[in-house]
């Protein structure tokens, strides 16, 4: 994942990110777990950054214990929680990110989530779309010079199948004050299996339903890159018998799984770039074939049916 971290925190650093200094921030790294270190190359993008690598030996396999674990070094009054090293985001996530969290102390603001590529990676690796694929497209968008051009080359998540409407079943970008993270308890670090299973959908649960608003980012997004995730890189029957595992542990961890979002009202604020007016009207853009992934069950899918306008 070298190529994609470093991809990552070029995203999360000046000038790519706009209208915020590197004094305004700090972005802390936890490699966890990786076979070696990564080189300085490799992540040393801006004097802001901190990276802490953990043994093989010392990781644990829910990524959401080495959140609490950044959490807990972090100097600053709002944290930024990304689960996963592999997603770029466009140019004004810090700014609008902390624009927003300033409305209140218990705010959450939640950046939706987009898959690059040209239909949602479960399906297209399965197709054939791969790394270098992958990166021949963001040469098309001179990627990092014109960062909102990734929503010309992306499609919603499945947790964003509306786009920037309607609500989310989690996300991979959320800011909160420290204070609010640590009151619900950050991170259930009980989750066992592989990649956290559900341990970030029950995060946002709870988070939502903790806050008094919640902000759905306008105008700006996450975008996965391919590099064999927990779930992404598994052909259909495999991810429905993953899912299985995961909904069990979830049951008995948190709550029964209900086959919906949080109970939560988001509040669309930011702006509106040229490059994804074209998402804001609901599942606009969706390629055909998506509804392949849905599980024969529906008990067992992450989000409800897709309704197209």
């Amino acid at each position: 994942m070298e190529g994609q971290i470093g991809n990552t925190l070029k995203s999360l650093c000046v000038p790519y990110q706009r209208d915020i200094q590197p004094a305004d921030y700090e972005i802390i790294v936890i490699d966890n777990g990786s076979p070696h270190p990564l080189a300085d190359a490799q992540w040393k993008h801006g004097d802001n950054i901190h990276y802490h690598y953990i043994l093989p030996a010392q990781a644990n396999g829910n990524p959401g214990v080495a959140i609490n674990r950044a959490v807990a070094g972090a100097r600053g009054r709002i944290v930024c929680l990304m689960i996963d090293g592999a997603r770029m985001v466009t140019p004004g996530v810090l700014h609008w990110g902390l624009r927003l969290s300033a409305a209140g102390p218990r705010t959450v603001v939640e950046v939706r989530g987009w898959h690059l590529g040209p239909k949602m990676q479960m399906i297209s690796v399965m197709e054939g779309y791969s790394s270098a694929a992958e990166h021949e497209l963001l040469q098309s968008i001179d990627w990092p010079n014109s960062g909102y051009r990734l929503f010309e080359i992306g499609v919603p998540a499945q947790s964003s199948n509306n786009g920037f409407l309607g609500k989310s079943t989690e996300t991979t970008c959320a800011f909160m004050s420290r204070e609010m993270f640590q009151e619900i308890g950050g991170f259930d670090e009980r989750y066992a299996q592989a990649g956290g299973g559900l341990a970030n959908f029950d995060f946002f649960w709870r988070a939502t339903t903790a806050a008094d608003t919640v902000f759905t980012m306008l105008g700006e997004g996450t975008f996965h890159q391919i590099h064999g995730g927990a779930s992404t890189g598994l052909a259909a029957e495999e991810r429905r018998a993953k899912f299985r595992e995961w909904r069990k542990e979830y049951e008995r961890l948190s709550r029964y799984f209900e086959n919906r979002p949080p109970p939560y009202e988001p509040v669309l604020a930011g702006h509106v770039p040229v490059e994804c007016r074209r998402w804001l009207g609901a599942n606009e853009g969706i390629v055909e074939g998506d509804d392949a992934l849905r599980a024969k069950d529906e008990k067992e899918e992450l989000t409800p049916p897709r309704r197209r306008v």
